[in-house]
């Protein structure tokens, strides 16, 4: 089963003003490998973990973040203390981008990352995959991922 990812383009000043709505109801989602799973060979383990949740999944490709792609991702990361390093470290290597598609999606998803994380993750930043948390956050991240895939 071939899975679509669709993008929708949100405005600028309505991204700006509306707060992102928790959503655990969404049939299609993503998850990303990190450099850091990416690199210890982790990506076979995030998808059998997605699926084994009952997920379908389906690799869309392999991004390399630059620095300002990384900043437009995750914009609030320039005003922590520690956020370049957040930014620098997502820019190491590929991150693997995968399609998710199911029954509350976004909530399985977040379900399946905490449990990879506390049991693969060393360290706040190298903690192996990501997802987003609500329908705004996957829409915005679709917009920054969609112009990087080769």
């Amino acid at each position: 089963m071939r899975i679509r990812w669709e993008f929708r383009r949100v405005s600028a000043v309505r991204a700006r003003i509306a707060l992102p709505v928790r959503c655990d109801v969404a049939r299609d989602t993503h998850a990303l490998v990190k450099p850091d799973g990416v690199a210890r060979g982790l990506s076979g383990t995030v998808v059998d973990g997605l699926r084994d949740a009952g997920l379908d999944v389906e690799t869309v490709g392999e991004l390399l973040l630059r620095p300002s792609d990384a900043e437009r991702w995750l914009p609030e990361k320039t005003d922590e203390p520690d956020g370049r390093l957040t930014l620098a470290y997502l820019c190491e290597g590929p991150v693997l981008l995968l399609a998710v598609r199911g029954e509350d999606a976004i909530r399985r998803t977040l379900s399946v990352k905490r449990r990879l994380r506390a049991g693969l993750g060393c360290g706040e930043r190298r903690n192996v995959v990501h997802c987003p948390e609500t329908l705004g956050e996957r829409d915005h991240e679709r917009t920054v991922f969609a112009p990087l895939l080769r």
